[in-house]
């Protein structure tokens, strides 16, 4: 003989199918945050690739500077000392008029180049250089790119007489 069925039977079905909705909500959104956090750190990636790609072609201009500063001799003056504003906008992947192009390689990493030299004039008396002797100054900027990741550094460089 069966015993009499009682309300509270089908209570446990119901109970462990919520128990299962509520885990699979909480995995779904682990993989989630999980892949925006993968993302995050691929763009932080960019960023300093970028930012060390950047620096690494301020030092290729310093070079430049230091191996012929003849090339260099034409002071500027008034606008011709301001950088182009196509060089901040993110769509823009040529290079302005006048800048020089490193292509992207292994050695950059991956990211393309852009700087410009521009002389500011003499110094006689410059700051933050080892000899006290008079120098010209050199603004050097620098544009690194892959992307949408854009990095540009602006830095003035002191060529000492001495």
């Amino acid at each position: 003989m069966r015993s009499p069925r009682t309300p509270q039977q089908g209570v446990a079905l119901a109970i462990s199918l919520v128990f299962l909705l509520i885990t699979t909500l909480a995995a779904v959104s682990a993989v989630r945050l999980s892949a925006t956090q993968e993302r995050m750190a691929a763009n932080t990636r960019f960023k300093i690739d970028s930012f060390q790609a950047a620096e690494a072609a301020l030092r290729v201009a310093e070079k430049v500077i230091q191996d012929d500063p003849a090339a260099f001799a034409q002071v500027c003056s008034g606008a011709g000392c301001n950088v182009e504003q196509s060089i901040f906008d993110v769509d823009s992947v040529t290079a302005p008029l006048g800048w020089q192009v490193i292509t992207a390689s292994p050695q950059t990493n991956g990211m393309t180049l852009w700087y410009r030299i521009i002389n500011l004039g003499e110094s006689h008396a410059p700051v933050n250089v080892l000899s006290a002797a008079p120098g010209t100054l050199y603004k050097i900027v620098v544009v690194s790119f892959r992307g949408a990741t854009r990095t540009i550094l602006e830095t003035v460089y002191v060529h000492s007489q001495a």
